[in-house]
């Protein structure tokens, strides 16, 4: 699309121009051109600090260039500030979405332009109004409700009519499926092709590659401040889109079959649970990854705390290393050899207020002790050995974990149990809320294990994630295995009709699969 609209002599909606932008003495931008076509979904790509933010920023009136040019339609323009963008036709929707959850849908999308007659407020005009926008999204909603009483989705959309009700002809998206479930993702798609359609630019941040993939026409590629590419999204791949914003080699290369050993980690059998799972069954072997996929309300997570001693009252038969066994607690678990790496980091997994050194060895404390003291220098270089290795950015490790980016914290998370050696990992969604550069580390760190013989369990809504890493998928739907299938011929449009129950359960068994994986290799 964008390619056309270049060829058929269009101008840019919007465009940085050899743009430099510093605070201070830090650039942060080198001399970056950026290019919006009419009708076109461009993807800005980039892990944290490659200057993704600041672009946004230059393009909504934030801040200004240090050096270089924005170009608006064509002719050169200063944005002063981003009231003055979106009277420039130029609307953005950030991360954290900035409705009020108290009031109605059509009071957040008029905030400060609310019609009035008579000195009061015109209800049917402004229900009219609002009415009349959301239908262009093919949303049909009683305006009057409070806002947080909508689907995440939903509030998503009304977020984006807010900006396009200023009638705003580029549109910038942060991150806009972030708080979103994998189904509502192609709902939000469907409008912004139909926005799409009727001439409006759009910018699309997001970590999210599969995403990308899917909805964008052109990709541009962000590292350390310099426009490293911009091709059509048909030109080039997931890989290599990683591969130049990391400057390096996509973990996902890996050959996922070649280290999966005859040794059984783990087999569970029947497991049930009266009121939230039933007949769970699957194995795992040393130097495996499996995934687990799911929708909200899968039960996914009750399913492996019931491994581990923290879901009670099941039924059903669990063996690690081919002993039956039973654990009343994690504790239990992690003596035996099991690593769990939960969802919720900041609830769950770290201790917040204490240093990265207390949170690295918060698993391993007998490690590092003797006749009943910590053993401080044993504490600091393993401390430093994990930050090295996981390349954690961070002032020391005194530093408070609560300092940490969200990335930097779920690496720490991971370290702490890879501190252990577990034989088994158990690791709820691991690059929630990361960045890209994150991301990759992390896998990287899961298939080095697995490569190790170590066997992982992985727990993710993000289905391209669960199809790079792993050999097998179990789908759960609502407490039931749906399938257990082979990851190397998968689609996530066959993950996501299991996932919500539109398929029967495969009849094939876990045993079956695993062979099948051999004989690939």
């Amino acid at each position: 699309m964008a390619g056309q609209n270049q060829t058929s002599g269009l101008l840019p909606l919007i465009q940085l121009n050899d743009v430099n932008k510093s605070f201070g003495t830090n650039t942060v931008l080198k001399n970056v051109d950026f290019a919006l076509m009419p009708g076109e979904i461009h993807a800005l790509c980039g892990e944290n600090g490659a200057g993704k933010s600041t672009c946004l920023g230059l393009l909504y009136g934030l801040s200004q260039p240090s050096a270089g040019q924005i170009y608006l339609d064509g002719q050169r323009q200063q944005i002063e500030s981003p009231s003055h963008a979106q009277s420039l036709g130029i609307g953005c929707v950030f991360q954290e979405l900035s409705l009020a959850g108290t009031l109605s849908v059509a009071e957040n999308i008029f905030a400060g332009r609310i019609p009035t007659r008579l000195g009061f407020v015109d209800w049917r005009k402004l229900r009219n109004k609002t009415e009349a926008l959301l239908a262009e999204f093919g949303l049909e909603i009683d305006v009057s409700k409070p806002v947080d009483s909508l689907p995440i989705s939903t509030q998503q959309i009304v977020e984006i009519a807010k900006a396009l009700s200023l009638n705003s002809r580029v549109l910038l998206l942060d991150e806009p499926t972030s708080a979103l479930a994998p189904d509502e993702v192609g709902t939000l798609f469907e409008v912004l092709r139909t926005l799409t359609k009727k001439g409006i630019g759009i910018v699309y941040v997001s970590h999210h590659m599969s995403e990308i993939f899917r909805i964008a026409d052109r990709i541009t590629v962000l590292r350390d401040g310099h426009r490293i590419s911009t091709l059509p999204a048909s030109e080039t791949c997931q890989e290599k889109v990683v591969a130049q914003m990391m400057g390096g080699g996509h973990p996902g290369n890996t050959d996922r079959y070649k280290n999966i050993g005859k040794d059984e980690v783990l087999k569970v059998q029947n497991l049930s649970h009266p009121t939230k799972f039933q007949d769970i069954s699957f194995s795992i072997q040393a130097g495996e990854i499996i995934g687990m996929a799911g929708l909200m309300g899968a039960r996914r997570s009750e399913i492996v705390r019931s491994i581990i001693g923290l879901q009670r009252d099941c039924e059903g038969e669990i063996k690690f290393e081919r002993k039956v066994v039973r654990f009343d607690s994690l504790r239990q678990a992690m003596h035996a050899g099991i690593g769990f790496v939960p969802e919720e980091r900041k609830t769950e997994g770290l201790f917040l207020e204490q240093t990265l050194s207390d949170n690295l060895i918060a698993a391993s404390l007998s490690d590092h002790s003797s006749a009943g003291f910590m053993r401080k220098k044993s504490i600091r270089n393993a401390s430093l050995s994990a930050i090295v290795s996981f390349n954690v950015k961070a002032t020391s490790i005194n530093e408070p974990v609560r300092n940490l980016s969200g990335g930097n914290q779920q690496k720490i998370m991971l370290a702490k149990w890879l501190k252990r050696a577990p034989k088994l990992l158990i690791i709820e969604e691991p690059t929630k809320g990361v960045d890209v550069g994150a991301k990759f580390q992390i896998h990287t760190e899961l298939l080095k294990r697995a490569a190790g013989g170590m066997a992982i369990l992985v727990i993710s809504s993000d289905f391209s994630e669960l199809v790079s890493l792993s050999s097998r998928i179990l789908v759960i739907h609502e407490g039931r295995l749906m399938g257990d299938v082979d990851a190397s011929t998968v689609t996530e449009e066959t993950l996501l009709e299991l996932a919500a129950g539109l398929q029967k359960p495969s009849t094939n068994n876990s045993q079956h699969n695993q062979t099948g994986a051999s004989e690939q290799t």
